[in-house]
């Protein structure tokens, strides 16, 4: 799999930066530029309506079909790299998106399309998105499928398309979507409009998606943080019997923790609670370092250890609440005498502990 960045470059990329849904291999994304315009909406679950004021991170409120290069990306990939299957993603197609738009992306080599659609109700989808924009899309949908392959997301939201999942996905499938990607909506203590899924709702959302998708032959994905909230989240892999000669901690999201304490029986796992964000939110890949230094201030002081961090907190150099990866590691090894080793994916971590001679 591969993002074409900015520069005109093919970057590898792994599950774990695509929601950790598997996806094929001669896939390539194609994000938003700087160039792309507004989305155009303003939905009630946006993560970025709902971040805490210190985060460093910026990101505008783009559309990928807001870009006016979008076109000529495309067809630059499609020219030089033929072999490879064209998505574009981080659409919700209110903005940049009429007949003759499907016609010239389609001409440029576009394959697939990944869209934030929600539901097919016309007037709950414009209240869900705030957008009086937001109903148009439902009536361009059967063109666009009949073009590309499309998939659908729903960010699962109580209220606006949990109870009507079932006839929301028949409908899909009668216009011709070929997968539909469901994810319950994440809500930070700065989110006041809508609430988190209950586990009895994630089970209906579950139980009737799968059945409805397979009784009208359509592709529906349950991602890893959907079965992360169910308490069903399963690694590909064995449980790696090690045992370090020191003092080792794998600190992770509240969501991966039962996971990886199957996985590593033998290392002290340990959860870190997500305050900055507060809420639901409890993946490995949000977490600060204001919370980790707050949950390694609890571990005992060591001669010599190991804290093992999550390679997704860091953005670049940085976490979301601003501080370096060299802050965070000198002030883990000064205060309480730990080396710190990141990790992308838990199969990692047995190298990287027998890197620093832990094993």
């Amino acid at each position: 799999m591969y993002e074409f960045t900015e520069d005109f470059r093919l970057r590898k990329i792994t599950k774990y930066e695509l929601d950790g849904v598997d996806e094929r291999e001669d896939l390539v994304v194609i994000p938003p530029s700087s160039k792309a315009g507004p989305c155009g909406s303003n939905c009630l679950f946006c993560y970025l309506r709902q971040n805490p004021p210190e985060m460093i991170y910026k990101v505008s409120f783009h559309d990928t079909l807001n870009d006016p290069e979008l076109e000529k990306r495309i067809a630059y990939v499609s020219e030089h790299y033929s072999e490879l299957w064209i998505r574009v993603t981080d659409t919700a197609g209110n903005v940049g998106l009429d007949e003759k738009r499907i016609e010239s992306l389609h001409e440029a080599g576009l394959d697939e399309m990944q869209i934030s659609l929600h539901t097919t109700k016309k007037e709950k989808r414009i209240a869900l998105m705030r957008s009086p924009l937001a109903g148009r899309l439902i009536d361009l949908l059967p063109l666009a499928a009949e073009t590309f392959r499309i998939i659908a997301d729903i960010i699962l939201t109580p209220g606006y398309n949990v109870d009507d999942v079932g006839e929301i996905i028949e409908d899909l499938a009668s216009m011709g979507v070929a997968e539909v990607r469901l994810f319950p909506v994440g809500v930070t203590r700065y989110n006041t409009n809508v609430r988190p899924l209950t586990k009895e709702e994630l089970i209906f959302v579950k139980e009737t998606a799968l059945d409805v998708g397979k009784e009208v032959g359509i592709k529906v994905v349950i991602p890893p943080i959907f079965k992360a909230l169910l308490g069903e989240f399963r690694l590909d892999i064995k449980p790696f019997e090690i045992e370090p000669e020191i003092p080792t901690y794998i600190l992770t999201g509240e969501l991966a923790y039962p996971e990886l304490r199957r996985v590593f029986p033998r290392i002290p796992v340990v959860a870190v609670k997500n305050e900055f964000f507060g809420g639901n939110i409890g993946t490995a890949g949000l977490l600060t370092g204001r919370d980790v230094l707050r949950t390694v201030e609890r571990l005992p002081e060591v001669d010599l250890g190991v804290v093992l961090l999550p390679e997704l907190m860091f953005y670049g150099d940085r976490t979301l609440d601003g501080f370096t990866r060299g802050e965070l590691v000198s002030r883990i090894l000064v205060e309480k005498g730990y080396m710190v080793e990141s990790a992308l994916e838990p199969a990692e971590i047995p190298r990287l502990l027998e890197k620093v001679g832990a094993l």
